[in-house]
């Protein structure tokens, strides 16, 4: 079982021929989905690829929160830690894409409650075989939640995986360096790693990132792939030549591949190709959460652009 803490939001996709949107105009959209969203991504990816998920975290008693936890159970994942609050409001995001793929983001934070760790969640995390995060919080304490449950990994010897993301501009983002050091597996891509180290140069700031504690450094490179670090290699892992639909939740494809590929003792090179073919699967997609893509779909782009790792994915690891 890996467990997935905290940013479990509900997503609202659209898809609009272009930007920018004026006040006033009447805009046609061709797509439209509502599902589950952020780390909730993750989850689901994770799942798909075979791997056994628990989400713990916090949504609202309300109808996005209900969404959230009925898409995950839907997906095979245990919601059972999910708690769900009268106080609370769960997260939305508006995510709109043109028809280049790039997505804008319109987020309504909501409101939660919960300011620590919970018991529960701690003894979830203690007995999994890895936990997944990331920097995505949009409450003030939520941070808190996220370093005890890397500390509560690391002190159980579980593998973690800490993804910083942007993260909320409105808030002090100096516990993602703590989160970081903390975590086994960093996945960022340039610009978040830059900024977590203050230096400009890539590697430079991924060697950086891994002297702080680390075991690996993925960072991602958009449609130039991934570049993957440990103290004793270095990979880098070309993009695969396909068309971008849809930009939003590559990433979080992304890190549930590295997950599974971790988990699995992948050498750097076939996890760099499994982890770039989970991302090129999900931006010829639209949306995300139950849009994300299946196990078959980064199959086949294995089999494609990688073949020569394309029984990763093989019947030995089960469906």
């Amino acid at each position: 079982m890996i467990t997935i803490l905290g940013d479990l939001i509900a997503d609202f996709n659209l898809r609009i021929a272009s930007f920018p949107v004026q006040a006033g105009a009447l805009i046609r959209a061709d797509y439209l989905s509502l599902g589950p969203g952020g780390a909730s991504n993750v989850a689901i990816v994770a799942a798909r690829l075979g791997l056994s998920v628990a989400c713990l975290g916090e949504v609202g008693e309300d109808r996005f929160g209900q969404l959230v936890v009925d898409g995950l159970a839907h997906e095979g994942i245990d919601t059972d830690l999910i708690r769900r609050t009268n106080a609370s409001e769960t997260p939305v995001a508006a995510v709109i894409v043109d028809s280049q793929g790039e997505p804008a983001y319109l987020g309504y934070r909501g409101n939660l409650t919960i300011e620590e760790l919970l018991p529960e969640w701690s003894q979830a995390i203690a007995n999994s075989e890895a936990l997944f995060a990331d920097g995505w919080e949009d409450q003030p304490h939520e941070h808190q939640v996220i370093l005890a449950g890397l500390e509560a990994a690391k002190q159980a010897q579980v593998p973690s995986f800490f993804d910083p993301g942007p993260g909320n501009p409105d808030l002090s983002l100096a516990w993602h360096e703590q989160a970081a050091r903390l975590a086994t597996v960093v996945l960022a891509t340039e610009s978040e790693a830059s900024r977590l180290t203050g230096l400009p140069d890539p590697l430079a700031s991924a060697k950086a990132l891994l002297e702080a504690g680390p075991s690996l450094i993925v960072m991602k490179r958009g449609v130039a792939g991934c570049l993957l670090l440990t103290d004793e290699a270095t990979e880098i892992a070309p993009g695969l030549p396909v068309e971008v639909r849809d930009a939003t939740g590559a990433g979080d494809s992304l890190d549930a591949a590295v997950v599974f590929g971790w988990l699995r003792n992948l050498d750097l090179i076939t996890l760099g190709a499994l982890a770039n073919a989970a991302g090129a699967a999900k931006v010829r997609k639209l949306g995300t959460g139950h849009n994300v893509p299946t196990r078959q779909e980064i199959q086949a782009m294995l089999a494609q652009f990688e073949p020569e790792a394309s029984e990763v994915l093989g019947e030995q690891w089960g469906a």
